[in-house]
């Protein structure tokens, strides 16, 4: 397949699912859980989610086939004429600005919090928003090309690093299972949303995505990497930091990883391999939702996608430089988790629906 038809294959649909997944929900994952369930059984949180997620995914494929959506856009307007249809995109635009922003913000504090607390934390969010920019340059299949060579490097890493903490895990720590009964389970469900991000995109990439009978394939193998990963990094946590730390501390996964030290290899702390790898997770969520925000704009104003790429500099950074401290970035957070339920699961039921019955009122 050629670099002009800017298709996409299956494993690149999944690898770019997966990579925009796994940003700074799999590092926080296990505080924002444990807080809600306020318990060791986030783990069956996840699953229950995961699994209404992925049941979710296969009812939109089918939805979307039914309808043979190609683009996304083109879509809205055929069910809310062009300018509602604008104003709507213009909405999901924000959201994706929102989340590349979040992400580069997050990198930012992350790299000055743990590798470099001298540098302004200016220098760190433009750089990696001009990095983006050169890679953003050649759209789709840049993207697709990267993901597929960081995802399997980021699996490996992640299960050798968490290999070597099986010595400090305390299984006893997640006992008993259910202790407190199944009601904080069902509170706790919905929570983590953050760690949910990324998903939503397999709708927007449906009409580029080369072989349309592989879509739910390939959305589904994107979507249940990271989840694996976030069982198996929720189980390690809190059986080894217990519930009351894990609530306790900002970045749970890392400070689990900085629990241990491995002797007898050429470096016995490995926190600065996990670090490395997230820098590039972070970059490749970044430079994903950059995307996504950048073609959308194309697509509502049919103007430039370079000059929408350049216009988005300074609206990412400035955004990125709103939120003052940690907190004032989770709630950042917040704000865009409320906003994900729409776009992943309100904005293409109603437009479904309606569009169902404009088709139908048309064929008599």
């Amino acid at each position: 397949m050629s670099q002009a038809d800017g298709k996409i294959l299956r494993g690149e649909l999944a690898s770019i699912i997966s990579c925009a997944m796994l940003g700074v929900g799999m590092l926080t994952l296990p505080r924002t859980i444990t807080e809600k369930v306020n318990s060791p059984d986030g783990w069956i949180v996840l699953i229950f989610n995961g699994t209404a997620i992925a049941l979710f995914i296969c009812l939109l494929v089918v939805l979307l086939k039914k309808h043979k959506v190609a683009n996304y856009y083109t879509y809205m307007e055929e069910a809310y004429g062009k300018w509602l249809a604008k104003l709507i995109g213009l909405i999901v635009v924000v959201y994706f600005i929102g989340v590349a922003s979040f992400e580069v913000l997050a990198m930012s504090e992350m790299v000055r919090f743990y590798l470099l607390e001298e540098t302004p934390v200016e220098i760190l969010i433009l750089t990696l928003i001009l990095a983006s920019v050169h890679l953003l340059t050649g759209k789709i299949k840049a993207i697709a090309k990267v993901c597929v060579f960081f995802l399997p490097l980021t699996i490996v890493i992640v299960l050798l690093i968490y290999m070597f903490s099986i010595k400090v895990v305390e299984i006893k720590n997640l006992q008993p299972v259910l202790g407190k009964g199944f009601l904080p389970v069902m509170k706790g469900m919905g929570s983590g949303t953050l760690s949910f991000f990324g998903i939503e995109l397999f709708i927007f990439l449906f009409g580029v995505v080369k072989n349309q009978s592989k879509i739910k394939s390939g959305a589904l193998i994107g979507f249940f990497i990271p989840m694996i990963l976030y069982v198996i990094t929720y189980v390690l946590v809190v059986a080894t930091l217990t519930v009351p730390e894990v609530k306790a501390v900002t970045w749970p996964t890392i400070s689990f990883i900085q629990s241990y030290e491995v002797k007898g290899i050429f470096i016995e702390r490995l926190e600065l391999f996990l670090l490395i790898t997230w820098i590039l997770q972070f970059f490749c969520t970044h430079a994903i939702y950059y995307y996504f925000a950048a073609e959308g704009l194309t697509k509502i104003f049919n103007n430039s996608y370079s000059t929408n790429l350049i216009v988005l500099v300074p609206l990412i950074f400035f955004l990125a430089k709103v939120p003052k401290n940690t907190i004032e970035i989770f709630k950042l957070s917040d704000l865009l988790g409320y906003v994900f339920p729409f776009i992943l699961i309100g904005l293409p039921i109603i437009t479904f629906a309606i569009v169902q019955v404009k088709r139908s009122r048309r064929s008599g």
